[in-house]
This record gives structure tokens, C-alpha cells and sequence, in this order.
């Protein structure tokens, strides 16, 4: 019998590895975990607990996971009535829903716990399903034992839209696999563009290489990184993307339109991408919502200088609004290749940057996210067995 069982979508995206780093963690300190997975996908993060459950085969569809959800739900129902954990601990308003809903099915006394992901003003907001999100939010979080929020922003917009959850939500930063980076960014990198820039910037070539990394989504806003490229026109600069996703046709085709001495590679998915991000000059993120940042907490404990969007809400609260990067207002390709000139071409404050940069990460170590769940945990276990 599991003391925790974690639910989750899959293990693709952040989510996803949040939620694989801390069912692998857990079982380390004593605490036992399984983990049960709407769907598998064709690119998941790895996870070494073999206590994991997929509902559903491969699914990359959303249309066809909304078809296959009630299989998936009684499944779900069928793992806990099996398995009786203490507490269920479930991630995003899909399965904070279903978690909510099994507990019902099953008339259970194990505790439940919601962890949030997103701003709730921002990312349902902006959905067409706004109403029907906010209204599912309403009724679903006020039924779990605890509601955490992955930054304070995300804590503060719950409170705000939904003020019966005041004094049962709390913030918990997701947690990153400090060592685990550092060890991986010590690895040859895969052959391609990315290790091509990376070559070229060690051979003088260019010697200032920007790394961004992650899908390219809309959301993400890798647009205003080209316009900024563009914009500062300079052979001595160069930017690399990596990732995949449904706008590189139009990125590229921006990149296409726009020339430009200062180039932007699009160099496309690799498995590690440590040793890119270790070898950068600087990293750059410019999304348009981030309700946490990993990438920037792993840059940060590579002690590579970081340049962020000040997008809600955790890239300011990660760099403590400015102190540890330079924050730059969401979608202003002039503040982005301002700041990226600016840290180009200053070195003390490169300097500066890189030398504070791992112990800011400190604060977001996979240790620290560990010991602030276990003592969330504890008290709900301990109610559970009694």
C-alpha cells in the first residue's frame, strides 16, 4: 500500500517532470509512491519508480483523451480501491477534478491534495471555456484537504477568484534535480546545430551565444526573440531555440523574412539540453505566462546569466524581481535585445550573474521541494491511518 499515490496527465512538459522528479524522490526519504498517468505519450520524461500506472496507450490528441476519459476515470477508481493510499495527490484541474469525483465514487477516507500549475487569471481566463474552467475550479478545489499553488502569484489569483479557498492553499515551489543537471550538462552534446553553435562560439566565431529552450507554442513567444535578433543586427550575437511544436513553420518563416546579423537557429528537440544551456553566453526565456520556470532555475544552477520576460508569475519570483536576471516586459523586442546587448557586452555583470546564479538555484532544489511535500504530507498521512 502506497502512502502517496501522485495522478497526473502524462510526463510530458513541465508537469511531467515535476511530477516524475518527485515520485522518484520521495520513495528515497521513506515515503512510499506510485504514480498513475492518464495516458502515455511518445516523448515522456523518464521516470525509475516502478510503481507506475497508464490508463490509456499513446494518446497526442486531446479530442481523443476527452473520448477515452472515462475509461481512464475508472481505472482511476479501480487503482485506489486497490491500492488504499493515505493520500492522493493529483496535478492540474483535469485530474484534480476526476480525484475529487473518485473520492465520491468510493465514499474514501484518504486525504486529497491539488497541486496548481497554472494562473488561474490568466490560463482559464483566456479560455473560451472560461466559465465552465472557473466554475469546475470552484467546485473541485474547496473539496480537497489542500490546494498548492507552484508560486505565490498562483496562490494569490486562487485567493482572489475563489476567496472560500483562503487559508487552505499554500505555495510549495516545484523542485529541480540540481546535481542531476550539472551532471548532464558535463556531457558531450548531441551532434547537430546546437553543438555547431556551440562549437562556433568556443572557436571565437561568435562569442556571444543566447540559448532558449522549450515547445514552440505560441505561448512561449519565440517571435519577439527573432524580432530582437533583427533588431540588434550583430555579428558578435547569435541565438539558438530548442524544441519542436506546431509554430516552427511560421518561426522559421519570421526568421526567413527578417535578416539579420545576428542569427536564430532553430535547432529542434535534444534529449539533454544542459550542455547547450551550460555553454551559453546567456539564456533567454519570453514566454507570455510562466506560473513557475524551471528552465530558468537550471540555467540559474549552471551559473549561466539569465534574461526573462516578467510574464505572471514565476520568472520574477525566481530571479527575485531583477536581483538574479534581468526581467524584461512580455512581448518588447527592444527591452529584449537591449538586455541581451546590455549583458553582451558587459562583463562584470556577466560576471556577477553567473557567480550568484547556483545558489539562487539552492532555493528550488528537488531536496527543498521534498522536505516542504513530506511535511504537507505527514499530518494527512497520519490522519488517514488513524
Amino acid at each position: 500500500m502506497p502512502d502517496v499515490l501522485f495522478v497526473a496527465p502524462d510526463l510530458h512538459g513541465g508537469v511531467g517532470r515535476c511530477v516524475a522528479f518527485i515520485a522518484d524522490a520521495l520513495p528515497e526519504r521513506g515515503v512510499q509512491a506510485s504514480l498513475f498517468l492518464l495516458r502515455a505519450r511518445n516523448r515522456e520524461y523518464p521516470v525509475s519508480n516502478p510503481r507506475v500506472t497508464r490508463a490509456l496507450p499513446v494518446i497526442e490528441s486531446p479530442t481523443s483523451l476527452r473520448l477515452m476519459l472515462p475509461l481512464a476515470f475508472a481505472r482511476l477508481v479501480a487503482q485506489i480501491r486497490r491500492d488504499k493510499p493515505a493520500v492522493v495527490c493529483s496535478h492540474g484541474l483535469l485530474c484534480n477534478m476526476l480525484v475529487v469525483l473518485a473520492k465520491k465514487v468510493l465514499r474514501g477516507d484518504f486525504a486529497t491534495v491539488a497541486f496548481e500549475h497554472s494562473s488561474p487569471a490568466i490560463h482559464y481566463g483566456a479560455s473560451r471555456m472560461r466559465r465552465l474552467k472557473c466554475w469546475l475550479v470552484s467546485q473541485t478545489y474547496r473539496r480537497h484537504d489542500a490546494v498548492v499553488g507552484v508560486s505565490r502569484g498562483v496562490k494569490e489569483d486562487l485567493v482572489s477568484m475563489f476567496p472560500p479557498l483562503r487559508g487552505k492553499v499554500r505555495t510549495i515551489y516545484n523542485g529541480v534535480p540540481l546535481e542531476n543537471v550539472r551532471e548532464q550538462s558535463a556531457r558531450r552534446p548531441a551532434p547537430g546545430p546546437a553543438a555547431a553553435s556551440m562549437a562556433a562560439a568556443a572557436a571565437g566565431q561568435a562569442p556571444y551565444h543566447v540559448v532558449a529552450v522549450g515547445r514552440l507554442e505560441a505561448v512561449k513567444d519565440y517571435a519577439t526573440l527573432i524580432d530582437a535578433a533583427a533588431l540588434l543586427d550583430d555579428p558578435g550575437i547569435h541565438f539558438t531555440i530548442l524544441g519542436e511544436g506546431s509554430e516552427h513553420a511560421a518561426l522559421q518563416k519570421r526568421i526567413d523574412a527578417r535578416a539579420s546579423r545576428s542569427p536564430v537557429t532553430l535547432a529542434g528537440h535534444i534529449d539533454n539540453p544542459f550542455p547547450v544551456i551550460a555553454g551559453a553566453g546567456a539564456f533567454a526565456l519570453t514566454s507570455l505566462r510562466e506560473s513557475f520556470g524551471n528552465v530558468l532555475v537550471e540555467a540559474l544552477c549552471l551559473g549561466v546569466p539569465v534574461i526573462s520576460t516578467d510574464c505572471p508569475h514565476g520568472p520574477a519570483e525566481i530571479l527575485d524581481s531583477g536581483r538574479y536576471g534581468l526581467l524584461v516586459p512580455v512581448g518588447d523586442a527592444a527591452a529584449l535585445a537591449a538586455a541581451v546587448r546590455r549583458l553582451a557586452y558587459d562583463g562584470d555583470m556577466r560576471e556577477q550573474l553567473a557567480a550568484q546564479g547556483p545558489e539562487r538555484a539552492d532555493a528550488f532544489s528537488l531536496e527543498r521541494h521534498c522536505r516542504d511535500v513530506i511535511a504537507l504530507f505527514q499530518p494527512l498521512m497520519r490522519r488517514s491511518a488513524s
